[in-house]
C-alpha cells in the first residue's frame, strides 16, 4: 500500500514528462521509504531498476548487465567490460524513448569503483544529455551523498537535473498508517515509532498499543528490539561513539559540553558527531526563538522518536527485557511515564499542525519564523519558557501545547500570557494559541469567546 509522498511523485512525473535528460538524485535516511517511492514511480514506464550490493565490482557489473539484457530480450550476450560501455549500450537504445535507469545504493558502487562519478561526468557531458534518460541515483549514505554527488567538489556537481532529500513523514501522513486506534492512541504510537514507513507498518490495527510496543521494542525477536544500533551501524564507520552521543542526549545532556563530559570525547570531536547524527534526522539543535544560531544557549535533542523511545526505555531495561520481564517493564517503567514522554513529542505535533495552517493560510498571522523560547524571568528570578513562538513582522504567535487528562484552566493561559510578556520585543499584534489533548474548561472557553486573539485547539481539530 502507498502512503504518502503523493507531492514527491507528482515532482517526479512532472520532470519525466519532460521527455529529456535527467539525472535525479534521491537520498535520505535507511527505512523512510526511498526504494517505496521509486517502485511506484516506475510503474507504468519502461524501467531497469538495479539494487547495487555490499560486493565487488566485478558482481554487480555482471549482475546489472543481466538485468539490463533482460530488459532488452538479448540472450548469450558477454557481460559488459565497463559502467562507462553499460551506460553507452542503454544511451543508444533509449535515443528515441524514455527510460527510467534506477541505481539503488548508489554509495556502494561508487565506493568500489571510484572512478565512476568521473566516467558519469564524461558520459553525462557528451552523450546522455542528448538522450531521453531518466537517470536516478539512489542512496541511504547521507554523507556520501551530500557531499560525493551533491556537493561542489563532485565530478558531476552542476550535472543533477532534479534532487529530493526524503525525510521522515510527519504525524498527518502518520496517523494514515494507524486506522483503527483512537486519534489519542494514533499520536502515542506515533511518538513510539515516529514517522518512518517502515516502522508504522509494523504496527497491528488488531492489537493494543501495549501488545504493540511489546512485540515490536521489548521482546528480543520483535524488529525495533536492536533497531537503532544496527541502523548506526550501517550509517556510520564509528557506531560505538555515535550510540554513546545519542545515549548521552537522551540521559539529559542537552548542551555541548555535557554530551563531551558524559562521553568522554573532546569538545570539538563531538561536536562533529552531532553534525552527522543531524544530517541523519537523529538530533536536532535548538536555539531560543529570535537568537542567532551560535548562541550560548544551544541545547541538542532527539528529533527521531523511534530513537527517542528506544533510548529512554529499551536501552537501560535490557536486562530485564532478556530475563522475560516485557509486561513489567511496560507496567513501571513506560505506562506511568508515558504521558510526560509525550510533553514533547505534543510540542512536535503542534508545530507541523501550524506550519500546515500556516501554508493553506488559515492563521491570523502569516508567519515567517518559528520555534521554542526560553529565558530568565527578571522579576521571578527563574527560567520561563515558551512552547512555540511564531513570528511575521511584529505580528506574534504565543502557544502553549498540553498533553495532559486533565481540562486546560485559565491558570495556562494567565501564564502563558506572563511569559509573553518576558519575551519582550515590540509587537504589533499578539495572539495566544492554545493546544489541548483533554479539551478546556468553560472559563477558559468563555474568555476565548470574549478575546478575539485567543485561539483554542483540541485533538480532533489538530487530526481533522
Amino acid at each position: 500500500m502507498f502512503i504518502g509522498r503523493e507531492n514527491e511523485l507528482s515532482d517526479m512525473n512532472q520532470l519525466y514528462s519532460e521527455d529529456r535528460f535527467h539525472l535525479f538524485v534521491l537520498y535520505g535516511r535507511r527505512r523512510v521509504g526511498k526504494t517505496t517511492l521509486l517502485k511506484e514511480f516506475c510503474k507504468g514506464k519502461e524501467a531497469i531498476f538495479y539494487s547495487a550490493e555490499q560486493s565487488n565490482e566485478k558482481i554487480n557489473l555482471d549482475k546489472f548487465s543481466a538485468l539490463v539484457f533482460l530488459h532488452y530480450g538479448e540472450t548469450s550476450l558477454e557481460p559488459f567490460s565497463s559502467w562507462e560501455n553499460s551506460l553507452t549500450y542503454i544511451h543508444k537504445r533509449q535515443m528515441e524513448k524514455p527510460l527510467v535507469l534506477v541505481w539503488d545504493e548508489f554509495p556502494y558502487l561508487a565506493d568500489m569503483t571510484p572512478s565512476l562519478l568521473s566516467i558519469l561526468q564524461h558520459l553525462i557531458d557528451h552523450k546522455l544529455q542528448h538522450g531521453k534518460l531518466f537517470f536516478v541515483l539512489c542512496g541511504s549514505y547521507m554523507g556520501f551523498m551530500e557531499k560525493e554527488v551533491l556537493g561542489s567538489k563532485s565530478p558531476i556537481f552542476g550535472r543533477r537535473t532534479a534532487q529530493l532529500h526524503l525525510k521522515s513523514f510527519d504525524y498527518r501522513t502518520s496517523v494514515q498508517f494507524l486506522k483503527g486506534f483512537s486519534k489519542e492512541e494514533q499520536l502515542l504510537l506515533y511518538g513510539a515509532f515516529g514517522g518512518t514507513a517502515m516502522y508504522l507498518q509494523l504496527v497491528r490495527p488488531d492489537k493494543s498499543i501495549r501488545e504493540n510496543i511489546m512485540d515490536t521494542f521489548l521482546k528480543p525477536t520483535g524488529y525495533l528490539y536492536e533497531e537503532p544500533l544496527l541502523l548506526m551501524r550501517q550509517e556510520v564507520k564509528e557506531p560505538g561513539v555515535y550510540c554513546a552521543v545519542i545515549e548521552a542526549i537522551a540521559g539529559g545532556a542537552s548542551r555541548a559540553n555535557e554530551i563531551s563530559l558524559k562521553t568522554g570525547e573532546d569538545s570539538s570531536k563531538c561536536l562533529k558527531y552531532i553534525s552527522t547524527l543531524r544530517e541523519l534526522g537523529i538530533v536536532y539543535k535548538e536555539t531560543p526563538f529570535g537568537e542567532k544560531e551560535n548562541s550560548r544557549k544551544t541545547l541538542y535533542g532527539i528529533s527521531d522518536f523511534m530513537f527517542r523511545f528506544w533510548y529512554r526505555y529499551v536501552s537501560d531495561n535490557k536486562t530485564l527485557l532478556e530475563t522475560d520481564a516485557q509486561a513489567i517493564v511496560w507496567k513501571r517503567r513506560i505506562e506511568p511515564d508515558f504521558n510526560h514522554y509525550m510533553g514533547i513529542v505534543f510540542e512536535r505535533v503542534c508545530r507541523d499542525y501550524l506550519l500546515h495552517q500556516n501554508s493553506k493560510g488559515k492563521l491570523p498571522v502569516l508567519f515567517t519564523a518559528i520555534g521554542r523560547w526560553w529565558g530568565t524571568d527578571p522579576k521571578r528570578r527563574k527560567q520561563a519558557e515558551i512552547d512555540l513562538v511564531a513570528q511575521d513582522g511584529d505580528d506574534y504567535l504565543f502557544c502553549e501545547c498540553k498533553w495532559r487528562n486533565e481540562m486546560l484552566d485559565l491558570s495556562v493561559l494567565r501564564g502563558l500570557k506572563e511569559r509573553a510578556e518576558v519575551f519582550g520585543r515590540k509587537r504589533e499584534k499578539t495572539f495566544y494559541l492554545l493546544f489541548s489533548k483533554s479539551g478546556f474548561t468553560d472559563g477558559v472557553i468563555q474568555e476565548a469567546v470574549q478575546e478575539d486573539n485567543i485561539i483554542l485547539v483540541t485533538l480532533d481539530e489538530i487530526l481533522s
